[in-house]
């Protein structure tokens, strides 16, 4: 609009300002609604005194052609103007008032919500698991029952931190042998046909690579014919010390061929002894003489009148016999009656159990000196060991076999545990914390629950619900379980009287002692629940959130929270909500107090009673806790206030999903995507928590949302929930710079503006990150001359679920002088290899900012 040009008196020209447009296009964040300022008020009265006319059509103002400042006519419509300019601008400000979007103060906003029943989360507090440590002491109770609010605080650990209590949710029954339960760390050895390897206890076995190992059990020993029995040579000796335990360890043995045989076929014995061979003999005359270089004269002596010589010498030839006897090549007396012994001669191996043994002198085949004489329980195969070739395996040694050590990581469904655990219940919480690696300094712990137990001899099979835990791997041997788990939320509980009723007056309000109010993690459509109970007369009344539609006589109450964080309350007038009746401090609330970010204490931090059970040594939360949120900021109202009318309390559409989940207490981030799997169609949503960290699926968080959103859905769809995936990235960039600037300063403004556009709030679930965008923020800061960004790229490379095209572009942008158009990519919830997969989120790394500052003249 031009302005209008007239003639003035006083011979100037004066242009009347154009009248101000009040036309807002939509989506706008300020109205434009003022009529003028001050400037433009004033000339526009003064560009109007010469067209002034009264009823007769004078102009009488038209001979004042002074425009002095210090005019009185002048100073009059100055002042007019400066009233017109408060005016205006407090009218302007009054319209913006008016609307959602552009509503600046709290109460604006609170007021226009609750227009259409919505108030301003009030946050929620964060919740956590904690483990108890019961005395084990002999005299110690077995049994301890845990109340719910007992009050455990946490110890500040950095400077000016305050400490946090956090109260149980319910009674628990905790017991001793619940304190540690450690993943079955061995199990009986399987020595059954083929076994190539033994455990023996201990490390002082003695044993060395060639020793002759016996298995034999009642098989054997029952019938002397029998062939279920083996003897195998030591291949390795390997023994494996226990680091904690000086007298403990183990030794692992192994041999070839396996135990039992094919041809003919065989099995080992049943839970057989194992024995070493601690001597090896041989049989008397094994080193005779070659008879052959004996002279013929001896011979003679030997063989006698002979018409042919033999050609051993005679007697030499083992013979069957009925008896079993066995005569040794020395004295032996370590070999006792009921001993085994093993003749060995090659291809061939015989067993045989001693009877008795005695030491006789002989003098034989040139040979003179005592031996051992021993009586065996059968004399099977007794000819087939002859002299020479035959080793004799003796003195047996009974070892003593340990368990199989287990090995295997503890992850999945399934955990098997020491002991018997019969009468852990399903859905019980249990905390598994281990090391994921050896070089892990902490442990990671990961809550869990119990599905199905299965008893076992001397252990116990825990299937866990859900996924259990996952594709996470515990080193079994670092891995321990916590079962006297129990919830526990932030915030300490309070009880105070409010005040007394007086029937004669509407709408009472008392307003708590003490700030803020506690809400916690639920079912509900908002995802909070309150812990405000109020009494009247020692009968507890029922809150809603509004009076309008309560009875006369509801004895019903509405809270409101302040911007302080104070909650009043506030009864009904007897229309709308039943009068308080009249009575001496007969109004009573009892609350607990404590919300919002500040809960989310680290693990390990929860560890002081304020409340101890009698038998209750120790707690500790070993996963930290989440899923707290802050009262909702007046950007998050503006959002989330108009979903609850889009929804309406129930899912139908995809975006209802998405809706609903955004106005749920505790949740930072949201993206819901139609996923096909075949002939189903799945609804998959990714979420995030208010701090921007993953939310396990054992968080009240992930528990309440899912159990609301199937509260509000279409029972006929199907839903998934699951946390995002993390990704961070890193960049490397050369900044020339003004060299009127501090260094220092551009490189400050520099990170701060790069950590401030990828951070959490500011990224979406599947946003990738582009080399246009980051240039352009580093342009944005003052002082900034040029960027040349050197590298672009990923902290830790996404899983390989990238294509080739993807795994391209990022060699190529690891380039020197990255193009504007590389980008990192980022995927929404997608299938892979048939696994539904989360949806992404890319931030930048805390410390993935490495800047070069040039500066230029």
């Amino acid at each position: 609009m031009s302005e209008t040009q007239t003639q003035s008196p006083c011979g100037c020209d004066e242009r009347t300002p154009p009248e101000p447009s009040h036309i807002n296009p939509p989506g706008q964040s300020v109205l434009r609604y003022r009529l003028g300022d001050h400037s433009a008020l004033l000339r526009r009265m003064i560009a109007r005194l010469s067209q002034q006319e009264t009823p007769a059509g004078a102009r009488p103002l038209a001979a004042l052609t002074t425009r002095a400042a210090d005019d009185p006519s002048l100073a009059l419509l100055d002042a007019a103007a400066t009233l017109g300019d408060v005016l205006t601008f407090y009218q302007e400000r009054i319209a913006n008032e008016g609307f959602l979007r552009t509503a600046t103060e709290r109460l604006s906003v609170l007021q226009l919500a609750r227009a259409i029943g919505y108030e301003l989360k009030p946050g929620v507090a964060a919740s956590t698991y904690l483990a108890f440590t019961l005395d084990d002491s002999a005299a110690a109770q077995a049994e301890v029952t845990i109340p719910a609010g007992t009050q455990v605080q946490s110890i500040p650990v950095k400077k000016g931190e305050a400490s946090q209590t956090f109260e149980t949710s319910t009674d628990f029954v905790a017991r001793r042998a619940w304190n540690a339960i450690k993943p079955r760390l061995s199990r009986p050895q399987d020595l059954s046909k083929g076994a190539k390897t033994l455990y023996l206890a201990g490390i002082d076995t003695r044993l060395q690579q060639g020793d002759f190992l016996l298995f034999v059990g009642e098989e054997r020993r029952k019938q002397r014919g029998s062939e279920q029995w083996d003897v195998r040579r030591v291949l390795t000796v390997e023994a494996v010390a226990d680091k904690d335990n000086p007298q403990g360890g183990y030794t692992v043995v192994t041999w070839e061929p396996g135990l039992g045989s094919d041809a003919p076929p065989v099995k080992p014995p049943q839970n057989p002894e194992i024995y070493v061979f601690r001597q090896r003999a041989r049989r008397f005359g094994f080193n005779a003489p070659d008879w052959r270089t004996i002279p013929l004269d001896v011979k003679k002596e030997y063989a006698g009148n002979v018409t042919s010589m033999p050609p051993e010498w005679p007697g030499f030839e083992i013979k069957e016999s009925k008896k079993a006897l066995l005569e040794l090549d020395a004295a032996y007396p370590k070999i006792v009656p009921e001993s085994w012994i093993a003749l060995l001669t090659p291809g061939y191996v015989e067993l045989y159990r001693v009877l008795k043994n005695e030491t006789a002198g002989v003098a034989n085949f040139g040979l003179t000196g005592q031996v051992t004489r021993l009586e065996l329980d059968t004399p099977e195969h007794l000819s087939w060991f002859e002299r020479r070739q035959t080793l004799v395996l003796t003195q047996a040694e009974q070892l003593t076999p340990a368990e199989e050590p287990i090995f295997d990581v503890v992850t999945g469904k399934q955990i098997e545990v020491a002991g018997v655990f019969t009468d852990l219940t399903p859905g019980q919480p249990l905390i598994v914390s281990g090391k994921l690696s050896e070089s892990d300094p902490l442990p990671t712990a990961a809550v869990v629950f119990v599905e199905q137990v299965i008893s076992g001899a001397g252990f116990t099979t825990i299937v866990l619900q859900e996924q259990g835990l996952g594709a996470a791997q515990y080193i079994r041997s670092e891995t321990t379980l916590y079962a006297n788990v129990v919830a526990a939320t932030h915030g300490e509980t309070t009880t105070e009287a409010l005040g007394s009723g007086d029937g004669s007056r509407p709408h009472q309000r008392f307003k708590l002692k003490k700030a803020p109010l506690t809400y916690v993690s639920a079912k509900t459509p908002t995802g909070a629940a309150t812990t405000l109970t109020v009494r009247v007369s020692s009968v507890a009344w029922a809150e809603r959130p509004s009076l309008y539609a309560a009875e006369p006589n509801d004895a019903n109450y509405v809270v409101r929270i302040a911007d302080d964080g104070t909650a009043t309350v506030r009864f009904g007038d007897g229309k709308q909500g039943a009068r308080l009746p009249t009575g001496q401090e007969n109004v009573t609330a009892t609350y607990r107090v404590g919300i919002g970010q500040v809960g989310e204490v680290g693990a390990g931090a929860l560890s002081l009673l304020k409340t101890r059970p009698l038998g209750v040594r120790g707690v500790t939360n070993p996963v930290a806790a989440s899923g707290a949120e802050d009262p909702e900021t007046l950007e998050s109202a503006r959002t989330n206030a108009p979903q609850t009318v889009l929804t309406l309390d129930r899912i139908v559409s995809l975006q209802d999903f998405t809706d609903f989940a955004n106005a749920f207490a505790g949740v930072g981030k949201v993206q819901a995507t139609a996923i096909r799997q075949g002939e189903r169609l799945l609804i998959h949503l990714t979420i995030a928590d208010a701090s921007g960290d993953p939310v396990a699926s054992s968080d009240a968080l992930f528990l309440n949302l899912r159990g609301a959103i199937d509260a509000a859905r279409d029972p006929a769809a199907v839903v998934e929930l699951a946390s995002f995936t993390p990704l961070t990235f890193r960049l490397k960039a050369t900044v020339q710079y003004d060299s009127r600037y501090l260094e220092a300063d551009v490189r400050a403004a520099l990170e701060d503006a790069l950590h401030t556009a990828f951070a959490f709030s500011a990224r979406e679930f599947g946003q990738p990150v582009t080399a246009a965008e980051i240039m352009e923020v580093m342009h944005s800061v003052a002082g900034v001359i040029a960027v040349d960004l050197d590298e672009l790229a990923y902290v830790v490379a996404p899983p390989s679920t990238a294509t080739q095209k993807t795994l391209g572009l990022v060699k190529a942008i690891r380039a020197r002088n990255v193009t504007a158009d590389a980008l990192l990519p980022v995927h929404a919830a997608r299938v892979v290899d048939k696994t539904i997969q989360p949806a992404e989120l890319l931030l930048l790394d805390q410390n993935g900012i490495d800047l070069t500052l040039v500066s230029i003249p």
